[in-house]
């Protein structure tokens, strides 16, 4: 039996040797932690790509090693190639993203910053025009981005997970101290379970007025601050 430990050990040789743009674990290690072999997918930049011919020799070399331990199932695709064919419905890879667990992403940390502060200007914009349930939402975007980008930069690998608590004990772990008090992380966390028309409401008490709105663009301040311009 094969390992998730087993397959960051293969994600490590992977992205030393490819810089890639991703890497996708997927099958039933990714689902239960182990299996009798490893499914993985690995997006590589296109001008990486095509700067090697034998992109698929120089891994087989690569990954020897860990051939001699395990079955090693590797698909390695272009950027371009990807955005294709998830494009046209392919349900192959979109199997991949429904199951997969993300081993590794290739993302600067000042995009991820961005994307805080974009995430941020929408739920301003939203409470203006007064649709405060999309504003709520962009602003528990804004806040999770953020603490992302700052858990990346200490070397965390990514999770799928939106749920603050968790990220703020990450961040515990990792040292990097967040300030926010526990009503306000309750508060934060609950507009993103009620994301979606069938959930009754965002809040405890029932769908997010005005002040919840700018309730919740001020935690983003709060914990941005200066970085947000």
């Amino acid at each position: 039996m094969v390992s998730l430990k087993q397959a960051k050990q293969v994600k490590d040789k992977i992205v030393e040797t490819l810089h890639p743009e991703a890497i996708i674990l997927f099958g039933s290690v990714a689902r239960q932690g182990q299996g009798k072999d490893f499914d993985l997918l690995t997006i590589v930049d296109d001008g990486h790509y095509k700067s090697k011919p034998n992109i698929e020799l120089l891994m087989y070399k690569e990954l020897k090693f860990f051939y001699k331990k395990f079955s090693i199932d590797h698909f390695i695709i272009s950027k371009s190639t990807f955005d294709e064919h998830y494009t046209q419905g392919s349900s192959f890879l979109h199997k991949i993203f429904l199951e997969g667990r993300c081993l590794y992403m290739k993302k600067d940390n000042s995009d991820w910053i961005q994307d805080a502060e974009d995430e941020l200007k929408m739920a301003q914009y939203l409470l203006e025009g007064d649709y405060f349930k999309g504003s709520c939402y962009h602003a528990q975007q804004s806040v999770e981005k953020y603490i992302k980008a700052k858990l990346l930069i200490k070397g965390w690998e990514l999770e799928k997970t939106h749920n603050i608590k968790r990220l703020l004990a990450i961040a515990e772990d990792y040292k990097i101290n967040i300030k926010l008090s526990d009503q306000e992380i309750v508060f934060i966390d609950s507009i993103y379970r009620g994301r979606y028309p069938a959930e009754v409401g965002l809040l405890p008490f029932g769908e997010p007025d005005k002040k919840d709105a700018q309730k919740a663009i001020e935690i983003v301040k709060k914990i941005i601050g200066k970085e947000l311009k």
